[in-house]
């Protein structure tokens, strides 16, 4: 098949899988395909290199949790003719879900290979003059997570014609400073179990709008004679939990579009979103995503330990990108693709200063007004730096989520910055940070405070 008819193909086949709209889902949106088109490079340059990192593609739960333990309490009042119509209907829903998710935890779905492949043609189709195919070729890098190295094989299957090499790289789960800093910092660790963080949240989850949220999802599907005999009798059933649960399998469900026509389901077939009124909808994505702003967004400060924690990824990126544009020909890799999780993407966001994901909010219920999740780390998101050359001078070019971004950094050629003042705008806010590019990272994590 010709490359052309194949790239046509795969954006109708990509805008169909999309055209199914997932409000309200926070981290777990499915990638929104860009649509605006990019600022034509300054005359005399071309693209020549490509650091990227993102995040894996749309996936299934990554265990047992929410599903079994829903389908057991409807089980159990369902037994007790204590489900109302809705109720029966979601608890069928929840046993079809199940037949799809078994074997599959963990694993990205088939849109979210969709969106990973998506993204790869694309890449090949706007910056052709990158992959040549010369050099070391192309540097694939993924954690120990088996959806990362899912999505990285569906990404490069679409860089259709390419000759180069393609080199795969799993770094050792102990040793991940890059692509898991987050787990490797004790302190950061600690950051996320403390009062900076459970205080703002506590308050959330007591707020008169997540009782009442609870409730509506209860009586939607509970009777009211169950649920008062339930409630009479002592029984520990948390409506809080029940409608999180409820609400987490609702957000999975726009990743397994594909996967529910396999099995021979329409849309009707599960569908969660019956059991909430849009206005639940909206404080369950707030709720939910205002713990994801202060573990890994702007938080209160900018630099916070939430943001300082992803140093190792921009010295990495600092240093690779520098070498490739100093290396004899033929001897750098073409690009660098790396493929992680959500936990780095938007600290990473944040260090670099761009501005929707780098405001702070000291008041967690205006947190929103700046910050959405599912413009920053939807399923699939990812950062990329395009590197720009004239045979003398280099510009970069850096993308979240494929659309340009600003950088808090002064140029004449807006989306494109000098290289050469990149990176000493970060190698300053590095040393802010007391670091540097040589450091042992491993020990910085160990010991960041």
């Amino acid at each position: 098949m010709k490359r052309s008819v194949f790239l046509v193909i795969l954006f109708l086949f990509t805008q169909q899988a999309f055209s199914q709209q997932a409000p309200y889902t926070g981290t777990k949106t499915p990638y929104p395909v860009p649509k605006t088109a990019t600022s034509a490079a300054p005359a005399g340059y071309q693209p020549v290199w490509i650091n990227y990192v993102g995040r894996h593609g749309a996936r299934f739960l990554t265990k047992a949790g929410s599903d079994v333990k829903l389908l057991k309490v409807l089980s159990e009042a369902e037994q007790k003719q204590g489900l109302t119509t809705t109720g029966k209907l979601i608890k069928q829903m929840v046993q079809r879900f199940l037949t799809i998710e078994k074997n599959n935890y963990e694993f990205i779905s088939l849109l979210g290979k969709q969106e990973q492949a998506g993204i790869g043609a694309r890449l090949l189709q706007q910056y052709p003059t990158v992959f040549k195919g010369g050099g070391k070729g192309l540097s694939v890098e993924v954690t120990h997570k088996i959806r990362t190295r899912q999505s990285a094989e569906a990404f490069v299957s679409q860089l259709g014609g390419y000759t180069g090499n393609i080199h795969f790289e799993q770094v050792q789960d102990s040793n991940e400073n890059v692509l898991r800093f987050y787990d490797l910092s004790p302190a950061y660790l600690k950051f996320k179990k403390s009062d900076a963080v459970s205080r703002p949240i506590d308050s959330l989850n007591k707020d008169v709008q997540t009782q009442t949220v609870a409730l509506h999802v209860a009586k939607k599907l509970f009777t009211s004679s169950w649920l008062k005999a339930s409630t009479d009798k002592g029984e520990a059933y948390n409506w809080n939990t029940i409608a999180e649960y409820l609400y987490d399998l609702y957000s999975v469900q726009f990743s397994i579009p594909l996967e529910m026509k396999v099995k021979g389901y329409t849309k009707d077939s599960i569908d969660f979103g019956i059991a909430f009124s849009t206005a639940d909808l909206v404080w369950l994505e707030f709720k939910n995503s205002a713990e994801d702003f202060l573990e890994k967004g702007a938080g209160t400060d900018t630099l916070g330990i939430q943001s300082r924690v992803a140093a190792p990824l921009l010295v990495d990126f600092i240093n690779t990108t520098n070498e490739a544009l100093h290396a004899p020909a033929g001897t750098a890799s073409e690009a660098i693709l790396r493929f992680t999780h959500a936990e780095a993407i938007s600290p990473f966001a944040t260090l670099l200063g761009i501005p929707q994901a780098s405001v702070p909010s000291p008041a967690i219920r205006a947190y929103n007004q700046h910050w959405q999740a599912s413009a920053i780390i939807p399923l699939s998101a990812n950062i990329q730096w395009i590197l720009y050359s004239n045979g003398n001078d280099f510009l970069v070019k850096v993308l979240l989520n494929e659309k340009e971004v600003a950088l808090p950094i002064a140029t004449t050629q807006y989306p494109y910055y000098k290289w050469t003042d990149v990176k000493q705008y970060y190698l300053k806010k590095l040393e802010s940070l007391h670091v540097s590019p040589g450091d042992d990272m491993h020990r910085y994590l160990l010991e960041l405070q």
